[in-house]
């Protein structure tokens, strides 16, 4: 019997592995490979998102992932929202181990962030009452994290999922495995 595809599913802002734990059963109920990675601050991930200075350190272990893969094993990655740049990134750096390249609702950019107006269209852009951020590099630095108040993470994040699945709820879902 053939070996079926690997998926490697791609988190986006302000999200873990945890937002895919229903994708995932259904993908592997179905006989398939899944991995749902957390990114670097994303998820249950240990780093601090104030220590992350880069794409690059952002995309590590998604670019650890595929680079220990086997040889001639191919991925599948799909990503939604900011994820879709994460998903760039590896095409960029594995262009023989991904096979397909699927984004939900996902940022876009051909080449990833490669000039300052790629930072400007690749990111999120929120009204400023609805967004905390911290300066963890200092207060005459750029902010090191923005992240949804609270109160409007429900409308903006999960409008359309039932209300009675938390993100606590997909976290302890996801952790059972």
């Amino acid at each position: 019997m053939a070996a079926k595809e690997h998926f490697v599913l791609v988190h986006g802002e302000g999200h873990g592995a945890w937002c895919w734990f229903k994708l995932r059963w259904l993908l592997e109920g179905a006989g398939y490979h899944v991995t749902c990675i957390d990114l670097a601050g994303g998820g249950v991930d240990p780093t601090d998102p104030n220590t992350i200075r880069s794409f690059q350190q952002y995309d590590k272990p998604l670019i650890d992932l595929i680079s220990t893969l086997p040889e001639g094993e191919k991925v599948i990655l799909i990503g939604h929202g900011a994820g879709g740049l994460s998903v760039i990134h590896a095409m960029h750096e594995f262009v023989d181990r991904i096979s397909q390249a699927f984004f939900v609702a996902a940022t876009m950019l051909p080449f990833g962030f490669q000039a300052d107006e790629d930072k400007k269209d690749g990111l999120p852009t929120l009204p400023e009452n609805e967004i905390e951020l911290t300066l963890g590099a200092g207060a005459d630095d750029p902010p090191t994290t923005i992240s949804l108040r609270p109160e409007f993470q429900r409308d903006r994040l999960s409008q359309q999922s039932p209300e009675e699945l938390s993100v606590q709820q997909a976290s302890k879902e996801m952790m059972k495995d």
